[in-house]
């Protein structure tokens, strides 16, 4: 979805309510007609404000966020536009001349309209400029989580490849080409904020296949990616924690083993990702301080998408865990 839509229904619920506000305080301060007058007004004034603010963002800046100079001219631009427009939508909706409407303490109109564009535009760039704070600072925090994790999976790495040259020097190479796809990959999403869900699974596939060599055949795992998915854009890593919990809290401690799978899948426009493994199931991964790294990913997905991401773990009725990240509208979808 693009940015300048992305929190759309949430804007939505909020101008609602502050229209609502707004209305309460005319009708207090006597100004316009009763309540139930204010309310249309302010409604379609305030909804108009809304939707040309926004129309204008997606149209100009589609996939970020407009400058602070940008956005002034927007609100100099939609205040006029939001008052004309509304004042035309409610005076149609109570059955009033619309040019009536217009005279009628016109200049006073639009100078609310003004001041509750400035409101409202103020409360809602404040809140975009936090959220990408908190995005950027999840960022951080996962690239400090990635410099403890990695350091103790590439030394287990290193002292089986050690251990192979020695007993095994053809399974040897291949965990050695394994290693060298999987730390390009991992260095290469380190320094984005965004990649494709293709990057993913091969980062993936080179985690699992390293670790299928350590394991032998207690590792099995499948990666499901429809090719009209590839494309879609994705923080990067956001899948290594489930898969690692997967292994390490699910199936290495499993005396078989087992099987890991991953799947992108679409559910209406909805982008969903599921990790399922049949291990020994979420009361073994919260009993090894699995808990922990699940807190950190869900406060991950609240930084960058807000409420429009969602995590769930569940058990299987076969045994081990299905975990599920739904995500907003896919970009590729179709």
């Amino acid at each position: 979805m693009p940015a300048a839509f992305a929190g759309l229904p949430r804007a939505l619920l909020y101008v609602l309510v502050f229209n609502t506000v707004v209305a309460v305080l005319l009708t207090a301060a006597g100004f316009g007609g009763d309540f139930g007058h204010n309310l249309v007004y302010s409604q379609c004034i305030g909804l108009a404000m809304l939707f040309s603010i926004h129309t204008a963002w997606h149209l100009l800046w589609p996939e970020g966020r407009p400058p602070a100079v940008g956005m002034v001219a927007l609100l100099a631009i939609a205040v006029p536009v939001a008052w004309l427009a509304g004042s035309a939508l409610a005076a149609a909706l109570l059955g009033q001349p619309w040019r009536s409407a217009i005279s009628q303490g016109g200049l006073a109109v639009l100078m609310i309209t003004a001041a509750a564009g400035i409101v409202g535009t103020f409360f809602f760039w404040t809140r975009g400029r936090l959220a990408q704070i908190g995005a950027h600072a999840a960022q951080a925090e996962l690239r400090m989580l990635q410099a403890q994790i990695e350091p103790h999976f590439l030394f287990n790495t290193l002292a089986n490849l050690d251990a192979l040259i020695a007993s095994d020097p053809p399974r040897a190479r291949v965990m050695l080409g394994h290693l060298n796809d999987y730390l390009r990959a991992t260095l290469a999403a380190a320094r984005r904020e965004r990649h494709t869900l293709r990057e993913e699974f091969a980062l993936l596939s080179g985690y699992l296949e390293l670790l299928a060599i350590r394991m032998g055949p207690r590792l099995a795992f499948t990666l499901e990616l429809p090719e009209a998915l590839a494309a879609e854009p994705l923080p990067p890593m956001l899948l290594q924690l489930l898969v690692e919990n997967a292994i390490k809290h699910g199936l290495e401690r499993k005396v078989g083993g087992g099987r890991v799978m991953v799947r992108a899948a679409l559910d209406g426009r909805k982008l969903v990702l599921t990790v399922e493994d049949d291990g020994l199931g979420l009361g073994a991964s919260r009993s090894a301080g699995g808990g922990v790294g699940v807190a950190h990913l869900r406060e991950r997905l609240a930084a960058l998408y807000g409420g429009g991401a969602a995590l769930e773990l569940r058990d299987n009725s076969s045994g081990g865990v299905t975990a599920t990240i739904t995500l907003p509208e896919a970009t590729h979808a179709r």
